[in-house]
């Protein structure tokens, strides 16, 4: 192909949230066309092509770069991805590149291996353990509010350094940026309250600076990217933000989502619970099944061709990982749980320098938190009426309320508060 191929969509419409596995397998016949709307931008939706963009950072840059944006609802959005921005930091970790990038990753690395998250997991087992027996002995729980939200978040916090007592506070904020559409009252409600909590962010790494500790923020105060030169204020509280934001809402978002596909497909359910040794490759497949980070932005740095299309230095792109992963190139019956699924080499953590760092934790508290369900309250009933999607982020997929019934059980946790 020599001409531009175009394709006119628009990703912030209910109408295409609502169809988009549809849309992305007809845009996956051509995985690489051009969209003239939010300024012009490639649309990137075939498993290699978007393997390609992940691996090459120098010439597909991750770097924040804002882009003006046709709405005037008094929130400014960032580029085509529509990230609401209104104060927000850019993502320390996942926006930045080169000396900066390597050496935050070398400082986060040691809190994240296997062996780190290891030794993290009874306390996990115990407070998933702790949140299920509030609602056992009733029969009723929120899957989301009530257990995949806090657990997830008590653990990103106290990962960080930051008090655990206060994951509602962060949790609200987080969730409530994402969940809700444009111009929304809880949007607008969720965004009143960043510049607070940007001002507890800096209080936070000013009392590093005078008294540390042994904990993850501080190595981050501490550290030295360049040659002696540490971390501005700007680029710590830039990094906490993103360390906070993605520990908060994706592994809550795939549990959750999990669950709910579960309870409409009972035999898989069954599956697990049989044989739980079907939850390490499940993981993997459910990790594919929902990409629950949707897409991601680029901007092309250097004239290149990708997937017969002349891209030109400054152009952005708009990479689909669940277009990727359920790219029929890529995956037989991609439609389809298949819960033993192998090989299963699906992006949803990313690929290449940029693929995510908490990959290990989420692996782990996603497991920790099914295997209690499974285990406890195997017959659950989700109320269908009264569940709440996220209202067509095109970035994030996520729940944000799914109360449940199931057969009373015994209290089976902790006595006291494990966090």
């Amino acid at each position: 192909m020599t001409d531009r191929v175009t394709v006119d969509f628009d990703h912030h419409s209910r109408e295409f949230h609502e169809e988009r596995h549809e849309r992305w397998a007809e845009l996956r016949r051509c995985p690489v066309a051009h969209n003239p709307r939010y300024g012009g931008f490639w649309v990137v939706s075939g498993y290699d092509e978007v393997a390609t963009v992940a691996r090459d950072a120098e010439t597909f840059s991750s770097r924040h770069l804002s882009e003006p944006d046709p709405d005037t609802d008094g929130i400014e959005y960032i580029g085509i991805a529509g990230v609401p921005r209104g104060g927000i930091p850019t993502a320390g970790i996942a926006e930045v590149e080169g000396v900066v990038h390597r050496a935050l990753r070398r400082i986060l690395n040691p809190f994240l291996v296997p062996a780190a998250i290891a030794r993290m997991e009874p306390r996990m087992e115990a407070t998933a353990a702790w949140f299920l027996d509030q609602g056992i002995e009733t029969g009723a729980i929120d899957l989301v509010l009530d257990y995949a939200n806090p657990v997830p978040a008590i653990f990103t916090m106290e990962l960080i350094g930051l008090p655990p007592d206060n994951w509602h506070h962060y949790a609200e904020l987080f969730h409530g940026m994402v969940a809700h559409r444009r111009g929304s009252p809880e949007l607008r409600s969720a965004m009143a309250n960043i510049t607070a909590m940007l001002t507890e962010l800096r209080d936070e790494v000013a009392a590093r600076r005078d008294e540390p500790r042994d904990d993850l923020l501080t190595s981050l105060v501490e550290l030295e990217v360049d040659e002696g030169r540490k971390l501005s204020d700007d680029e710590l509280v830039s990094a906490l933000w993103n360390l906070v934001g993605g520990g908060l809402d994706t592994t809550t978002s795939l549990t959750s989502l999990t669950l709910h596909y579960l309870d409409a497909h009972r035999d898989l359910r069954q599956r697990l619970v049989d044989q739980p040794e079907l939850l390490d490759p499940a993981t993997e497949e459910f990790l594919r099944y929902f990409s629950v980070n949707e897409t991601l932005t680029r901007t092309v740095t250097r004239d290149v061709e990708l997937g017969g299309q002349q891209l030109q230095r400054g152009d952005h792109l708009m990479l689909s990982w669940l277009s990727a992963n359920w790219d029929e190139h890529a995956f037989d019956r991609p439609d389809q749980v298949v819960l033993d699924r192998e090989p299963n080499p699906h992006l949803a953590f990313g690929v290449g320098p940029h693929r995510c760092i908490g990959l290990h934790m989420a692996r782990t508290l996603f497991q920790v938190l099914i295997r209690q369900v499974l285990a406890r309250i195997p017959d659950y009933e989700v109320d269908r009426e009264a569940t709440r999607f996220y209202q067509g982020n095109p970035e994030l997929a996520g729940i944000v309320q799914m109360p449940a019934r199931f057969t009373p059980g015994p209290i089976a946790g902790p006595s006291e508060r494990p966090f």
